[in-house]
Parts: C-alpha cells; sequence; structure tokens
C-alpha cells in the first residue's frame, strides 16, 4: 500500500528572533479538518451569534446590563471567527491567500487578537454584574444598569484595542506574500514575550480568575440567602427570583469552564513553540501542525458555541428565542383578516375574567426582569 503525504506549512520560530513558513510533507491531511469540521463549526457560531445578538435585543432583554454585556459578547464572538476564517480557514483549509494584502495581514491580526481579549472581558463584566447584584442591595442600582453597562463596554473596546494596537505596525507580508512578525526588535518581543506569557496571563488567566471568584462568591451569598429563606416565611415571588439567580450563577460557571478548557490549550501551545529549538520544529512539524490545528479549533469553538450554551442552560433564554420563533413565523403566515377579527374578540371576552385568574406570563416577565437586572 502506498502511503499518501499532504504538503504543510508551519511558522517556524529562529532562535536568532526571525520567523518564516515552512513547508513539508505530513503523513495525515489537516486540509480536510479545516475544510469540513471547520467550516462547520465557523458557520454554526456566526448563526448562533447573530441569534444570541437578536434575542438580547429584544425589548424584555436589551434593558438589563447583564443582557448588554451577552448582546456585545455576541457581536466580538463574531469577530474573532472572521478573523480566524480569514487567517486560518481560507488559506489552510481552501488555499485563498487574502493576508498577502499589507492592508489585510495588519487588520486581521489586530481584529483577532483584540477580539478575542474583547470578548473574554466581556464575559468578565458579566460576572461582575452578577456578583454586584446578588452581594450590594444598594451597590447594584449604581453598577447594574444599562447605561453603565454601555460605558463599560466602550472602555473595554477602546482598551484593548489599544494594547494590541501594536499589530497594526508590527506585521509584515515577506516575498513569499506571508503574514508574519517584522524584522528586528519586534519579533523578539511577539514571538517571545507577547504571544507567550503575556498572552496567557492578560487573555485567559486573569478574566478566568475574577469569574471564577465571582462565581463562588455568588454561590456562597445564595446558600446563605437561601438557608435564611427557609427559616423564615418569603413569599413566592421572592423564591422564584433566588431560583433565577443560582440559574444564573449555575450558567457563568459552565461558561467560564468551557472558556478555560477551550481557550488555555492554544495559549499554553503558542507559548510552548516559541521556546522549542529550530531543529525540534523542523523534526517535529507534522506533529506540531497538527496540535495547533486542534487547538485554534478549540479556541474558535468556544466563541461559536455561547448561544448553544445560553439555549441549554437558560430556561429564560430559551423562552424569548421561541418568541422570537413565533414572531417571525407570524410574520411570514399572518393570519387572515376574519381570523384577526375572531381572535381579538376571544382576547377581549377573556379579559374579563383573566384578572380574577393566575397569569402565568406575568409572573415569567417579573422573574426576567429580575435575572437581567
Amino acid at each position: 500500500m502506498v502511503s499518501s503525504n499532504w504538503s504543510t506549512t508551519l511558522i517556524i520560530y529562529h532562535d536568532r528572533n526571525s520567523s518564516t513558513n515552512y513547508t513539508t510533507q505530513c503523513p495525515f491531511d489537516i486540509t480536510a479538518f479545516l475544510r469540513y469540521v471547520g467550516t462547520l463549526t465557523v458557520i454554526l457560531g456566526l448563526i448562533g451569534n447573530c441569534l444570541s445578538i437578536v434575542v438580547f435585543s429584544r425589548k424584555v432583554l436589551r434593558s438589563r446590563s447583564c443582557s448588554m454585556y451577552f448582546l456585545a459578547l455576541s457581536v466580538s464572538d463574531m469577530c474573532v471567527l472572521i478573523g480566524y476564517t480569514i487567517e486560518n480557514l481560507l488559506f489552510y483549509g481552501y488555499g485563498i491567500q487574502l493576508l498577502s494584502n499589507i492592508f489585510m495581514c495588519k487588520i486581521v491580526i489586530f481584529l483577532i487578537y483584540a477580539s478575542t481579549d474583547i470578548s473574554n472581558y466581556f464575559l468578565t463584566l458579566a460576572a461582575i454584574d452578577r456578583c454586584i447584584l446578588v452581594s450590594h442591595r444598594t451597590a447594584h442600582y449604581r453598577f447594574c444598569r444599562k447605561s453603565i453597562a454601555k460605558v463599560f463596554i466602550v472602555i473595554v473596546v477602546i482598551l484593548f484595542s489599544l494594547i494590541n494596537s501594536h499589530f497594526l505596525y508590527g506585521f509584515r507580508v515577506d516575498s513569499t506574500g506571508a503574514c508574519l512578525p517584522a524584522a528586528s526588535e519586534y519579533v523578539n518581543f511577539y514571538v517571545h514575550h507577547y504571544d507567550s506569557y503575556i498572552d496567557i496571563i492578560k487573555t485567559v488567566l486573569i478574566p478566568f480568575l475574577i469569574i471564577f471568584i465571582c462565581n463562588m462568591f455568588i454561590i456562597v451569598r445564595l446558600t446563605r440567602k437561601q438557608s435564611f429563606l427557609s427559616r423564615t416565611a418569603s413569599t413566592r415571588r421572592r423564591r422564584r427570583r433566588q431560583e433565577k439567580d443560582r440559574q444564573l450563577t449555575g450558567f457563568l460557571l459552565l461558561t467560564s469552564i468551557l472558556f478555560i478548557i477551550l481557550s488555555l490549550p492554544s495559549e499554553i501551545n503558542d507559548f510552548l513553540r516559541t521556546s522549542f529549538t529550530h531543529q525540534f520544529q523542523i523534526e517535529y512539524a507534522c506533529q506540531l501542525w497538527i496540535s495547533t490545528t486542534i487547538f485554534i479549533f478549540l479556541h474558535q469553538l468556544n466563541h461559536a458555541s455561547h448561544f448553544y450554551v445560553y439555549t441549554l442552560s437558560g430556561p429564560i433564554f430559551r423562552k424569548e428565542f421561541h418568541k422570537f420563533l413565533c414572531q417571525y413565523e407570524h410574520h411570514r403566515h399572518p393570519l387572515p383578516s376574519h381570523q384577526k377579527s375572531n381572535f381579538f374578540d376571544h382576547s377581549h371576552g377573556q379579559s374579563a375574567t383573566s384578572r380574577f385568574m393566575h397569569h402565568d406570563d406575568g409572573d415569567e416577565q417579573q422573574r426576567l426582569s429580575f435575572f437581567l437586572k
């Protein structure tokens, strides 16, 4: 049997502060993996983030501070997926090189790093928002507001755009059309400092520690409150508020766990690759390429999966998503005029008795307002 080899190109970091593209033959086809699995992940991720934007933009949700952070998170996640699609998927999966243009080279690399940082810190702000809401009865009136959330969103976008602005002048297109770090001092800064330990601390460890501490603090507070409420008479509305807080805490904890599991391997891989010798990278080029591809895929999966995490772990998100689908279906297939008349007559007939009956939608609206307050 004759084994097939596929051409693979990998960035090789030299000992003397430089990097080049190295092409070799590998016994496994990474192109097929990127073309099918990577494309499916990007498509589902873009669709999911678009749906998250639609749901969090609904009237019931968009007035709450937490929903503003999740709305901004969906937008930044789309930017991450678009950047990785242009840099990795199109080139390694389909042979389409868009980064040979100097403008595209600088902008796309900047977009990937900046939007990744911005997404992680939007999730961090959402955790801080929930922590303050359940911890301080007075402080949450000043912090957990839509206007304050907008201010913090703008601050995060500007701050991490400035922090990552060095990519706009630090990358270049070489004679072969590859987008690589520029020569001299910048290569040493990017390869041995920024893309190794600085990026791990800034992009992964700090957000995760803040999110984890906030979630642990929320769990402790809710446990104490639940113990107190179990010994005192509490209203049904108050118990439901506590239940919604526990649901949101579980959602944030799950998201933070997925965040560290899916994001940290890629950052560790970048750090280790810069410490390998040139000879080691040449000898194990195929193994390094397959591991890098898998870790990049996991990183993309983190930014593509948020909508599906919301849907699986958030009953209120599912309810609003269902309302959106029903509203969309109603616009596509409107009722005839005589059926509309009968529907409104029936609604008016029910209004006289509705005040004497339990109305689940009203209770759900109240719980939703507290859930994202």
